[in-house]
């Protein structure tokens, strides 16, 4: 810009001096003699001096325009001879993203260490493009797939519906996921981010979630055994005393249901769904998450949905169909006080088997895990090691998690 307002100039001084040249000559034309000559010298000057005060004139103007007008915005040429405009704006937005994108390189290099990258061709091959026959479920944050590998191995892959909101959520399950193993929680076996495509694969478990099973379509389906239940109540509340109580680090899951427990061929409850999981070191002072609920009620209301899992793991109660849920601890104690009222509301499979009475005691556990005073609900260690009594008997109580 300043090359061209140079070259603005000379062309002003080239002009200025042609035109005073041919000023000078037609005066000469027309007057002789002395007074001629002096005159002559007199319009020199003047012309001198105009040309000269001329010349500044429009260089100060082209040089305050420079200095004030043009510093705002640089003109950058591209490609094509394509001009754009980068504001100060633009340029710290473009920062702040170049800032961003070179601290997910940074985490997703973390992440490499404790999990396989893997390529997005390799998991459209292994789903055969992504077939809608491969389709294992639908969620808010993406679909799964089942993807079939060499040596009859399978994964289930999660592809992330297109939402940027859904950034954050993926961002949180692969690093809880990454970084954390347990019998209970579902394994993450790989990530690929390309392409602005978001992808994870994790362990295929054959046997799909637990709310397929507890609210089958057919009328003829399958159902789960008392042991079986209770071994998915028990491996759950395992999974969530140590998310809640892990050395370092507290995680809470927020979205604990039927649908985010899967189960693998020897129906172990495996907990998945951790896209809305917050989670904070021990001595942090809040979640990292940023939250307006306290840290307390956070983990209480794992508890308060770890208590409708076991609600819906006897058919007490079913989420899908009873949202209304001012009344619901009430309406458990009732049932819990009377044979009539649990018969009427229990699953009759489980009902006449020799159980009844750990069915009722399962019924007040259920019962004070959503009990609407948080302090009286209990933590999921107690709940745990309450459930280990139940099915192991008192000498389990201490065991950990």
């Amino acid at each position: 810009m300043a090359v061209g307002g140079a070259k603005l100039a000379l062309l002003l001084i080239h002009i200025l001096s042609v035109a005073g040249n041919g000023y000078s000559s037609s005066q000469d034309n027309d007057h002789g003699g002395d007074d001629h000559e002096h005159r002559k010298k007199l319009i020199s000057s003047l012309k001198s001096g105009f040309v000269i005060g001329y010349v500044f004139s429009s260089v100060s103007i082209i040089t305050i325009f420079m200095s004030y007008c043009v510093p705002w915005a640089r003109l950058i040429k591209r490609k094509g001879n394509e001009v754009t405009m980068k504001t100060p704006m633009m340029t710290s937005l473009m920062e702040r993203q170049e800032k961003k994108r070179k601290e997910a390189n940074v985490q997703n290099s973390e992440l490499e260490k404790l999990v396989i990258r893997t390529s997005f061709a390799a998991l459209n091959i292994a789903t055969r493009s992504f077939d809608q026959d491969n389709v294992i479920g639908v969620g808010r944050m993406g679909t799964m797939y089942r993807a079939a590998h060499r040596y009859d191995l399978f994964t289930a892959v999660k592809r992330l519906h297109d939402s940027q909101p859904l950034g954050k959520q993926f961002r949180s399950e692969l690093t809880i996921l990454a970084k954390f193993r347990h019998m209970n929680i579902i394994p993450l076996l790989g990530f690929c981010i390309e392409s602005g495509e978001r992808l994870l694969v994790y362990k295929y478990m054959p046997n799909g979630n637990l709310h397929d099973w507890l609210h089958p379509v057919k009328c003829n389906a399958e159902k789960l055994d008392w042991h079986v239940r209770v071994k998915i109540a028990i491996g759950v509340a395992r999974g969530l005393a140590w998310l809640h109580d892990f050395n370092n680090f507290l995680i809470v899951h927020l979205d604990i249901c039927s649908r985010s427990i899967l189960l693998d061929k020897y129906f172990v409850p495996k907990i998945s769904n951790f896209g809305g999981a917050m989670h904070r070191r021990s001595n942090d002072k809040g979640l990292i998450a940023s939250s307006k609920i306290g840290e307390v009620e956070l983990i209480k209301q794992d508890v308060y949905r770890f208590g409708i899992l076991l609600l819906e793991l006897i058919a007490v109660h079913d989420p899908d169909h009873n949202t209304l849920e001012e009344n619901l601890f009430e309406r458990i104690a009732h049932l819990s006080s009377s044979s009539s009222g649990l018969y009427n509301a229990v699953d009759k499979s489980l009902l006449g088997q020799g159980f009844d009475g750990e069915i009722l005691h399962f019924l007040k556990i259920a019962s004070s895990c959503i009990h609407p005073v948080l302090d009286q609900r209990p933590t999921m260690l107690q709940a745990f090691q309450t459930l280990m009594v139940l099915r192991e008997g008192e000498r389990e109580i201490h065991r950990k998690p």
